[in-house]
This record gives C-alpha cells, structure tokens and sequence, in this order.
C-alpha cells in the first residue's frame, strides 16, 4: 500500500487526471468486454454486416441458376463458420428467441423477401455444435421458388474474431480519446489558479508582499484569491506603516544624541566623559541601525551591474577582513544596499573573530560568498533567531558590543530582496560560517585574479 501511495501523482491536476483516465477507460473496457463476448449480440451484428453481401449474391444467383447450378454454388460457399442449404422450410428451432432487429436488416439488403432470424444455441436436430445465429430467407424465383435459403453461423474464435470487430471499436476509441482530452485540458485550466496561489503564497513566505494572484476560476478559487490579495495588502500596509514608525524613531533619536555627544565632550572628567560617549556612541550605533532598517528596500535605488569582487574587496579593506576572491563576477545589483548587508556580515565576523576571511564562489545559477571567522560561533538553536529583528546573541558570542540586534535582520531583507538567500553554521574548527547565494542569471566572468588581505 505504502508503494502505491509512493508512486501515485502528487499534483492536483496529476490526481484529476489520473482518476479521469482510470474511470474511462475501465468504462470502455467494460462496455468493450461487454460488446465482444462471444454470441452476443454485437458478434452477430457484426457477422451479419461481413456476410451481407454474400447473402444478397447467393440469393440473387440461386433464384436464376437451375439446380445442379445451385447445388454448385452452395457448396462452394459454404466455410468453417457458415454452412448454407436450401429446404422447403425455414430453420426454426423450439424455444428459441428471434432476432427482429436482424430480420429488419436483412429485409432491407433483400426486399420483398421473408426472413426469419434466431438467437443461437445448441439445437442437435439442426446441428451437432453450438451456434451463433440461424437465418432463413424464402427464395422468391427460379426452381428454389417458395423455398427457404437457411445460414447456420457458428461462432469464429477469438483470433479470427476480434479482427473482424476492431473497426466497430474504432469510434469507441476516438470518443475515449476525445474525452480525455477535453477532461485533461478543463482539468489543467481548472487547477491552474491553485498553481498560481501556491507561488504566490511562496512568495509571500519569503517576504514578497507585492505578490497577487489572479482572481479567476471557479467561484472558490476565486474567493481564496480574494482573500489573499486582501491578507497580502493589509501585510504589506501593516509592514509599511511599521517600516516608517522605525525610520522615524531612528531618525528622530540622533538629533539629541548627537546635542548629548557635544556636550558629552565637553566635560572636564574623563572618568565620566568617556563611559558618557560609549554610551551615545552605541545610542548612535542603535539609532543608525533603526533608521536602515526602517528604509527597508524602500530607498529607491535601482540595479545597476556590479562588480561583486570588487566590491567585496572594498569592503574587506576598509574593515580590516581578508578578500581571498577569483575572476571578476557582474551581477545586476542595488550597490549601496548590498554593500550595507555584506557590510554588517564581515562587520560581525570582524568584530567577533581574532580573524575574518571572505570568499566567492560560482556554484550552478548561483554565485555564493562566504564569510568565516574563528570566533565562539552562536548555540545551534539560536542560528535562525539571530536573523529576527531586535534579537541579540551575545549569550553565544559574549562580547559587549553595541547595536539593536538589526544587522543581521537588515541583511537578510536586503538580500532577499535581490533573490537570494543566507545562512548561517558553525565551523568544525570554530567559529560562524555565513554563506550569502545570489542570483548569477547575468553574470559574466574574466580569468584575473584578485586577493587582497588589509
């Protein structure tokens, strides 16, 4: 059961389909066994249809031959599975039901002629062997006037049978095909909104509120997607709103801080002056940190192709970290904001690690770098909270150090909004891991090599 549960389709639309192609063809399986059984009435429909027109010549040709003539011709047209023969009376055997809608058929091929037509069976005074249907028409001419021209049709195996059936199942074939066609595509059109949802409930996940789903489908579909352009406006206005209530406090605070510095340093005790500009530094650090946060991706900058080597080699010398970088990598990037996130990463690095290396990769459609250091790394349950805005792991890497616990936070946002993604990990030999994965759809690369160590 497990097995079948394994292989069975994952997809909505493959399950529909699944089902709408099962529930058909065992339909038309059933409908087919039930018309090509043997002695049915679709083998005698059929038998009658192959066999018509010999049935028209050999009446034809026995009500115009004299007898020998006839007696010739009945013995040269009889085969394995039909056996003619002429007498006074019509073959009609006892308790046996007839066929009118044969007899009706035949009237028609041969008209002015009575017919008679049974069901077969298994009659020892007509024949030894089971058959198919038993059929007399009254010859209307020639020396077998008024006589009876009687067919015995014995049932043909299913080697000889079914070839002579295949062009009534051909109609059943092109139904059974239509169907599925048009069951597959209204299937596919009818589960495309689901689709389109669950990419834009991805979306969302990640941190996308710009993304919308079409409001079409059937009347469900269409209220689900309602609802989660309604959830994704009021999320996106909530983190707006939010947004500028950050921006504004971080904005607002450095203008006393700054007033608070000034005086600070113009105190006479260095015993108090110094832990007073600590403190506003890192007031100032907190503020800062609100204020970038706050702006978001809302800074209006737009992407521009970007050495990223380069870049990151910036970075590295300016903070005093190690740039160990290959070749020249071109992305389309926002600069000022990529700079601020891989700026805070090798700012942690550096500030909790005696050493802080970074290194660039290409790895498929994706360019990853890497920033390490030989600091106390972060406890493993705490290596995705970090990323949570105000959240602060100094409990992991226990050093006094400033800020509201927004870098990182700041960081991912920024990064995400390029597409890609971070994560972090501790080292086997100590010390955190960050790797950064971007987007390398546009990317384009030399052979130089560049290392620089400030």
């Amino acid at each position: 059961m497990s097995r079948l549960r394994h292989l069975a389709p994952s997809g909505l639309a493959a399950r529909f389909s699944l089902l709408l192609i099962v529930a058909l063809v065992g339909v038309n399986a059933i409908a087919a066994f039930l018309l090509a059984r043997e002695g049915s009435g679709f083998d005698q429909a059929v038998r009658i249809q192959r066999d018509m027109g010999r049935l028209v010549a050999l009446v034809t040709a026995l009500e115009e031959v004299d007898s020998a003539t006839g007696e010739t011709i009945l013995a040269q047209s009889n085969t394995g599975y039909t056996r003619f023969f002429v007498a006074p009376d019509p073959v009609s055997p006892a308790g046996v039901p007839s066929l009118p809608g044969i007899e009706q058929e035949v009237r028609i091929a041969l008209p002015g002629h009575a017919v008679h037509a049974f069901d077969g069976g298994h009659d020892a005074s007509v024949s030894d062997q089971p058959m198919l249907l038993l059929l007399s028409v009254q010859l209307g001419a020639g020396v077998h006037a008024g006589h009876w021209l009687n067919s015995l049709l014995y049932p043909l195996p299913p080697t000889r049978a079914w070839p002579r059936k295949i062009p009534f199942f051909i109609p059943l074939a092109a139904s059974l095909l239509g169907t599925l066609v048009v069951g597959l595509i209204f299937t596919r059109r009818m589960t495309a909104p689901l689709q389109e949802l669950s990419r834009a409930a991805w979306a969302a996940g990640n941190g996308d509120r710009s993304a919308r789903v079409t409001e079409t489908g059937a009347r469900e579909l269409r209220e689900a997607a309602a609802a989660f352009n309604d959830m994704q406006q009021r999320i996106a206005n909530f983190d707006a709103e939010r947004m500028r209530l950050v921006a504004a406090i971080g904005h607002d605070l450095r203008t006393p801080i700054t007033g608070l510095r000034i005086r600070a340093e113009m105190l006479e005790n260095e015993d108090i002056r110094e832990p007073f500009i600590r403190t506003l530094d890192d007031m100032a650090v907190i503020a800062e940190d609100l204020l970038q946060y706050g702006r978001g991706g809302q800074d209006g900058e737009a992407p521009v192709a970007t050495d990223l080597v380069a870049l990151l080699g910036q970075l590295c010398h300016d903070r005093g970290a190690a740039s160990e970088t290959r070749g020249r990598i071109a992305l389309r990037l926002r600069p000022v904001a990529i700079s601020r996130a891989l700026g805070n990463l090798i700012d942690n690095a550096v500030r909790y690690g005696a050493t802080a290396v970074v290194r660039v990769r290409q790895s498929g459609q994706q360019v990853a770098v890497v920033i390490e250091d030989d600091g106390p790394g972060i406890a493993p349950h705490l290596l995705e909270h970090v990323f949570e805005p105000f959240f602060r792991g100094e409990d992991s890497r226990n050093l006094d150090t400033g800020g509201a616990g927004l870098g990182l936070a700041i960081a991912r946002q920024i990064i995400s909004e390029h597409g890609g993604s971070i994560t972090l990990s501790n080292r086997a030999t100590g010390g955190l891991r960050a790797e950064v994965r971007l987007p390398d759809c546009q990317t384009r690369t030399n052979g130089t090599n560049s290392r620089s160590n400030a």
